[in-house]
């Protein structure tokens, strides 16, 4: 019988191993939390990009082409018109976001849909956006709200998570008029 040599890991070995752990993890970069993408400072109608919906999507809708980030939170709107509200996301750093109460005035705008467009598909955790879909209805002004919700992004924020404290938030403020 034949001895099977004993097999080694270099150090090179390891070193390839552990970039590939990082690099598939998604990092922690959370210099978008805020959710920027780094845009001109005046919304313009923006096509939104095309992929498939994520699983969360409640109904399949057209996608908008006017969306509005995190750094224009003032959005004018026609009656009939239809938009998306889009945030910044990072599930690989453990959070995301959520609608908060008080819920937008469904007089006002009626939520169509919502999906998430990840930077890099095939990364799992990868940084991307949550876009939430609505189509004005009728004039008048309103609100949305979403909040952090940090599930496992560490430090204080997640601890205050835990004690039922609640996340930050951005508000949208929504103006519908002719």
């Amino acid at each position: 019988m034949t001895p099977t040599p004993a097999r080694r890991t270099g150090p090179a070995a390891v070193a390839v191993a552990l970039l590939l752990a990082l690099t598939a993890c998604g990092g922690t970069d959370d210099s978008d939390a805020d959710g920027g993408d780094g845009g001109p400072p005046t919304p313009s109608p923006t096509p939104a990009a095309s992929g498939p919906a994520s699983a969360s999507s409640p109904t399949p809708s057209p996608t908008p082409e006017t969306v509005f980030d995190a750094k224009h939170t003032d959005v004018e709107v026609a009656p009939g018109e239809t938009f998306s509200l889009k945030i910044r996301i990072n599930p690989g750093a453990g959070y995301d976001w959520e609608l908060a109460d008080p819920q937008p005035d469904s007089a006002v705008v009626v939520k169509t849909g919502q999906r998430e467009e990840a930077d890099s598909p095939e990364r799992m955790g990868s940084h991307g956006y949550l876009f939430l879909d609505y189509r004005a209805k009728s004039e008048g002004s309103t609100e949305v709200h979403v909040r952090r919700n940090c599930f496992a992004c560490g430090g204080e924020e997640e601890k205050a998570a835990k004690a039922g404290k609640k996340g930050p938030e951005t508000v949208f403020h929504i103006t519908v008029k002719e």
